[in-house]
Formats: structure tokens, C-alpha cells, sequence
């Protein structure tokens, strides 16, 4: 599998606009120009895209840089640009898990949030981002640029045949309610769509429960249960389309 991106830069801010995991053969290997190929129309995306993947916002790094060191003080100099990403960390977590299923196709990865950087769901950025969402529709002036910072969740028709929910636990509508009712949207609307909705979700919860608060689990925000995230997710992709899955 190899992952590709669109990485740009805005007020020292790194943001991932686009990505996209291919699952080529095991000896094939592809350039950032070859996969552009494959999504150029709406006729190639329909042909190649099988699914969507929605997590709350990337952690990644070009390949050929240090995924320890800010990208802006690196020599990076392919903002805009389709290029390889480093297949680390989460993506290897999906990479494990769909590849069966997957083989020879496209998984677009979706953002609620663009930001490149760890740690977003602090309360200081979330007040930002949950002001700029209220405005998100308005002419007024957002804190982050609304093309590069967020998703157009009313317009947004999510690729391929299913759609993967794993942007976390953390979606909280009494403290962030404009956050919550942007999750809401991309949610039903996909729905709506017909697409095949599939996430993982703590047992004691419930799958509607799950649904009710738009909570959907990520390997990677609860390191206690990491293991055991990631092995639903695998059990998930075990038929396709994916299907909700509980863990314990």
C-alpha cells in the first residue's frame, strides 16, 4: 500500500487537504503522478475509489522527511503538490485492515479538521474551530481559512461504496455544538447517500449510542485500548462492505 497527499502551508500552519491510500499489487509501486491519474474525473473516481475513511484531523509526514521534526523547518518544498506519504502509525492500523479487501483500489481519507498536528482537541483550538464552523456559511472572516482548514459538509458526497467513521470519542454537542452538528451532517448525509456506513464502537455504548452522539472510535486517541481498536477495525473489514463492530 502506498499513501499519497496534498500538504499546504498557511500562516506557519501545516494543513493535509487530500489523501488517498492505494492498495496496488505487492510488487507495484506508483508515482503522485500516476495516482492523480486515477482520480482525475468522476469517472475515474467512481472506477477507483472504493470507499472513505472520516477521522478528526492527519498526523503525517512526506516521505523523505523527519516525522519528528515541523515540516516548515525541513527544505519541503512541494506544498500544493500530490506527493508520497509515510504510511505510519494509523494508516498502517487501515493498511492491516482493508488491504484484503481493498486490493487494487483507492481509500480517500477525510478530515473533519485539516491541521497537520498532534494533539488538536484541546479546548483552546476547539473554541476556534467550533466559532469558525457557527460562521462557517456567513461571509464573516474565519480564524482558519474555510477551503483549507474544512470540510463543505453540506455539499461533501463522500467517495466509493462505503464510509469509514473513525474521528473519535470526543465529539461533545453540550461544550462544542457546532462541532457536533458538523459531525451530524457529514454523518446522515452519507447515509442519505446510501453509502455503507461502518465504525467501531465500545460494547457498553452501543451502536446507537454511537450513532446518537457521533462518537466513533480511533485506534490512536486511547492508547490503553489501541489493540483493541485496531482489531475491530481488522474484524470490520473482514466482509465488505465494513460494518459496525464493537470492542470491549
Amino acid at each position: 500500500m502506498q499513501y499519497f497527499g496534498t500538504i499546504e502551508t498557511k500562516y506557519e500552519e501545516i494543513f493535509v487537504t487530500s489523501s488517498y491510500m492505494y492498495f496496488g499489487a505487492e510488487d507495484e509501486t506508483i508515482t503522485p503522478k500516476e495516482l492523480k491519474a486515477k482520480i482525475k474525473s468522476a469517472k475515474e473516481k467512481k472506477k477507483n475509489i472504493i470507499g472513505t475513511v472520516f477521522i478528526y484531523n492527519p498526523v503525517v509526514t512526506p516521505v523523505g522527511y523527519d516525522s519528528n521534526n515541523y515540516l516548515l523547518d525541513q527544505d519541503f518544498d512541494s506544498f500544493g503538490d500530490m506527493v508520497e506519504l509515510k504510511a505510519e502509525t494509523y494508516i498502517t492500523i487501515f493498511k492491516q485492515a482493508m488491504r484484503e479487501s481493498c486490493a487494487g483500489k483507492i481509500v480517500e481519507i477525510r478530515n473533519l479538521f485539516n491541521l497537520n498536528e498532534e494533539n488538536v482537541d484541546v479546548a483552546s483550538l476547539l473554541t476556534k474551530f467550533n466559532e469558525d464552523l457557527e460562521i462557517y456559511t456567513s461571509a464573516q472572516n474565519t480564524e482558519f481559512e474555510r477551503e483549507i482548514m474544512y470540510l463543505d459538509a453540506v455539499n461533501l458526497i463522500p467517495s466509493g461504496k462505503f464510509v469509514f467513521f473513525a474521528w473519535g470519542d470526543k465529539i461533545n454537542s453540550k461544550e462544542f455544538p457546532n462541532i457536533s452538528e458538523y459531525a451530524k451532517v457529514l454523518y446522515e448525509n452519507s447515509v442519505k447517500l446510501g453509502k455503507k456506513v461502518a465504525f467501531v464502537y465500545k460494547r457498553e455504548k452501543t451502536e446507537q449510542g454511537a450513532i446518537d452522539y457521533f462518537q466513533f472510535s480511533h485506534p490512536l486517541q486511547n492508547p490503553k485500548v489501541k489493540r483493541t481498536i485496531s482489531a475491530a477495525i481488522k474484524k470490520s473489514f473482514e466482509q465488505f462492505p465494513p460494518v459496525p463492530t464493537p470492542y470491549e
